[in-house]
């Protein structure tokens, strides 16, 4: 019985982790990202025009202050070519009702895109708000993955 236990509670913990291969992972002791700390992470690409999700997760403190938060995303091709695209992850509604549990939040980034190069390319995460720290932050990790079959 104990064992059958141990095997749902594996099942349970691997079914709700991100898939793929982690690109950037970065843990806050003190529960702060500090601007303008920027996150980079790198990931190879094979095969051209191969399929990929991205997928963020973000593990917040109770103490978290606002409903939202907005972070720059820059991606560097194997040629320097650098674009960037300002994100925004909403974690509750206006009545300070929570959208995920446990302050866990997970979501894509990007869905069934494309990178037309071969070669090593760099993910970056900056927070975009109008303050200098994020407080309330324990955990932000991105992960990329083959497409799911639709």
């Amino acid at each position: 019985m104990v064992a059958r236990i141990l095997v749902l509670i594996y099942l349970i913990f691997w079914g709700c982790s991100p898939s793929g291969e982690k690109i950037v992972e970065k843990r806050f002791p003190h529960t702060q990202w500090v601007f303008p700390d920027t996150l980079w992470g790198t990931f190879q690409i094979n095969e051209p025009a191969s399929c990929k999700d991205l997928e963020v997760q973000l593990d917040l403190e109770e103490s978290y202050p606002w409903r939202n938060l907005y972070v720059l995303a820059f991606i560097e091709a194997p040629d320097g070519f650098r674009s960037q695209s300002r994100l925004e992850f909403v974690f509750s509604d206006s009545l300070g009702r929570w959208y995920v549990s446990n302050r866990k939040f997970r979501t894509f980034v990007a869905r069934q895109i494309s990178f037309a190069a071969v070669g090593t390319y760099r993910v970056g995460l900056l927070p975009y708000i109008r303050s200098d720290t994020v407080r309330g932050i324990r955990r932000i990790a991105l992960y990329m993955r083959s497409c799911s079959a639709e």
